[in-house]
């Protein structure tokens, strides 16, 4: 055999000897490895009857529902009781039957309730739960008529874990760590009200639960309401500790509770602190994210406009009677700068429940807070100022008692009234249905009239107005007012007023008043009247302009001075009462009576230039002015001033022509008597003037029409037609004297006390 062959021989014997213990290798690592698992499996069953044989599932099944009849004192069931897997038990149909609130139904409904034990301990004779998991519980909690809960009243001994025999008489301690729940759900019915609500989807975890001291817990859940037939779903997720104090709802203590409940587009964080679940005692404080009216418009409120920015809340409290009644004994809020203290309470007990809320803020800015309630920019507020009131729940509404507004410095824009540096106080009750306001100082602009130093006060009740003005500057004079209307939103309102100025300038005043009118008439949805201009100017826009919220007007007015461009005089008073006060004055009537002391007549040829119905009226004047070349009669004073030392006027008014009772002015220089009618409409008059004089010269004499019956100088004349083409006759004035004398003689119908006692008078609004 050549070498070559015998090499290939010894390399096949090679590959035959390698293929050959490889195999038997193989073969002997596969034996190995199924005789290990036939091992473990010998030691799994010899395991599985250990435990089968130490846990008896019929004999646990009988204490659990023993030992949980005793502890609470209520029927309990247990469908069946499995060895699930190598280390949990399960027990299926888990009840717990209910005897108070609606006997015979579940309290506690569980599909199914598993425990997760440890296995090594179970050879050193524990038993250690690791962790018990109720699943799909349901809670049903009942409140009867008699105000009583059907909770069972759980009895937890302080001890160590808990012994069992089993049942080949080996003792095992068992103890709990963690609880768990699954998908639970918590369901509260008041058999009293009808009320019902729920908390649905409840996972918790309680861990190393100890029902003696604090334990750490987290839980989720969804809770349900109805408010006025809609649903709500709040979701809320918490962590925090809890103690249970052996199921003694009086020593039950939560703390350090922090939740999230999703009630806006951002969770709201609140962390809370709970004391004993029979009268609990709570103290909480809240995270509020920014929200606006939609986000709560299930209760209502979308048809008010509010955004809301980050809000931080606290408050603690009580709850007692069977949890009827809420008690805060403080709620603090911080919204931006504003800050708010509140207390109060609810009594739940009542059917619809009741509510009362006591809050109030210290001094804070006004600009910016538009942002929190919009309604308020169109008032463009500037200044500072502080709020406090009552919030209650009666008879199923909410309700405003009272409510303080302090303003200090504050301007705004009033529905055109343009209040400026205001100082003072409002307070408005029984949800405003009374109203009080007050101001120590402060400016207020009504179109072109400005009210300034302004010391205010006014009330709104049942229906009614009264507003005084104890000091101001109306356009720089001094002004006294009071106002009292009954009945402001009927179309029968009367209203009753006294004004006191220090100067009364009439043309002034028609000016105030048709600057009212421009403010108010928008608000009253009315078209303006257009203002006219040219003769009889004042005439026209006064009357076509007078405001038709003002039916009935009676009342006082007074001047320590009068001053007109015809007229001027010290000590001024009159009174009126007047019906039909409105635009156009065809329905005016109704009575003035005024009086006035130490004045002057005016410029009577230059007024008589001006004005066509005066230029007639004054023409006997000017007549006999040009007669004073003459040297017969001295009238140079009585064109330019003429002094009055009294004078008086009481007329009568219907369907807007006024009837003269009586007018008369007395003088060094000049009296006279005035009767008959002018109709303020139709622009008409007709009037009768007695005039004697008391100036006269030395020489001359005058025609025997142009003197009293005494000898003094006299006029009479009649003017009547239009106020714009007047005619002009002239009478006998024999009588002159002997009328004037009569009219002074008469006087007017009133003396003015009621002028004298509001002039004299401290009047304010009451609160």
């Amino acid at each position: 055999m050549t070498p070559s062959r015998r090499q290939r021989a010894k390399k096949r014997l090679f590959v035959r000897k390698t293929k050959f213990y490889s195999k038997a290798s193989a073969l002997t690592a596969w034996r190995l490895v199924l005789f290990a698992l036939m091992l473990l499996l010998l030691l799994f069953c010899v395991a599985w009857m250990f435990l089968l044989r130490t846990f008896n599932a019929q004999h646990i099944s009988e204490m659990v529902t023993r030992t949980l009849q005793q502890k609470l004192n209520r029927p309990v069931k247990i469908s069946s009781l499995n060895l699930k897997y190598l280390n949990t038990v399960e027990l299926k149909g888990f009840y717990v039957l209910d005897t108070v609130g609606e006997p015979g139904k579940p309290f506690l409904a569980a599909d199914s309730v598993t425990l997760a034990f440890d296995i090594l301990p179970l050879l050193e004779n524990k038993m250690v739960i690791h962790e018990v998991t109720l699943n799909a519980p349901r809670f049903n909690l009942v409140r009867t008529q008699e105000g009583l809960y059907n909770v069972p009243r759980v009895k937890m001994q302080r001890t160590e874990p808990s012994t069992y025999t089993s049942g080949t008489g080996r003792k095992f301690t068992v103890s709990v760590e963690d609880w768990r729940m699954k998908d639970g759900v918590f369901s509260f019915k008041d058999l009293a009200s009808g009320a019902a609500h729920a908390l649905y989807g409840v996972n918790a975890t309680f861990e190393d639960l100890k029902f003696n001291e604090l334990s750490a817990f987290h839980i989720n859940m969804m809770l349900r309401n109805e408010w006025q037939e809609k649903i709500s779903e709040i979701e809320i997720v918490a962590n925090g500790q809890i103690n249970f104090a052996d199921f003694d709802w009086s020593k039950f203590t939560l703390r350090g509770v922090n939740s999230q409940i999703y009630l806006f587009n951002n969770p709201v964080e609140v962390e809370l602190d709970a004391d004993n679940l029979v009268d609990p005692r709570f103290k909480f404080s809240a995270t509020v994210p920014s929200f606006s009216a939609k986000d709560v418009s299930l209760f209502e409120m979308n048809k008010m406009n509010f955004d809301m920015p980050v809000s931080i809340i606290s408050a603690q409290g009580t709850l007692s009677e069977n949890y009827q009644k809420l008690t805060l004994e403080n709620v603090t809020a911080q919204v931006g700068d504003l800050a708010v203290d509140a207390t109060g309470g609810a009594d739940f007990s009542k059917d619809p429940w009741g509510a009362q809320i006591d809050f109030s803020t210290p001094m804070f800015t006004l600009p910016g807070k538009e942002n929190l309630w919009p309604a308020l920019k169109k008032y463009k507020l500037t200044g500072r100022g502080s709020v406090s009131g009552q919030i209650t729940r009666q008879n199923g509404k909410f309700t405003l008692p009272v409510l303080n507004v302090q303003a200090d410095n504050v301007s705004g824009d009033f529905y055109g009234f343009k209040a400026s540096n205001i100082t003072g106080n409002f307070q408005a009750k029984q949800n405003f249905a009374d109203l009080y306001a007050r101001t120590q100082t402060g400016q207020v602009k009504v179109d072109r009239s400005t009210f300034d130093k302004l010391q205010l006060s006014g009330t709104w009740r049942k229906g009614n107005l009264y507003a005084n003005i104890a000091s101001c500057e109306l356009n720089g004079d001094a002004l006294k007012l009071n106002l009292e209307v009954q009945n402001l939103k009927k179309d029968n309102r009367k209203i009753r007023t006294h004004l006191h100025f220090g100067n009364f300038d009439p043309m002034a005043f028609i000016d105030v008043v048709k600057d009212f009118v421009t403010v108010i008439t928008p608000l009253t949805s009315a078209k303006p009247t257009a203002e006219v201009t040219g003769e009889l100017a004042w005439l026209r826009n006064f009357r076509d302009r007078l405001p038709d919220f003002m039916p009935n007007l009676a009342g006082t007015l007074s001047a320590g001075t009068f001053s007109s461009t015809v007229l001027s005089g010290n000590d001024f008073k009159a009174e009126f009462d007047l019906t039909g006060l409105r635009a156009g004055a065809k329905m005016l009537s109704g009575t003035i009576e005024l009086k006035l002391q130490d004045g002057v007549i005016h410029q009577m040829e230059k007024l008589a230039a001006e004005q066509e119905a005066l230029n007639v009226t004054f023409q006997p004047f000017i007549m006999m002015h040009r007669m004073e070349r003459a040297g017969s009669f001295s009238v140079g004073k009585v064109l330019r001033d003429v002094e009055v030392k009294e004078l008086a006027t009481s007329v009568r008014f219907a369907g807007g022509g006024m009837e003269i009772n009586n007018a008369y002015t007395v003088g060094p220089t000049i009296s006279a008597a005035v009767s008959g009618w002018t109709d303020w409409v139709k622009e008409t008059f007709d009037l009768t003037i007695f005039t004697m004089f008391t100036n006269t010269s030395k020489s001359g004499v005058l025609a025997e029409n142009l003197t009293d019956e005494s000898g003094n100088p006299a006029l009479a004349f009649r003017v009547s037609s239009s106020m714009t083409k007047p005619k002009l006759e002239m009478l006998r004035a024999k009588k002159a004297g002997q009328t004037i004398r009569t009219a002074q003689e008469k006087g007017v119908t009133t003396d003015f006390s009621e002028v004298e006692k509001f002039i004299q008078g401290d009047f304010h609004a009451t609160k």
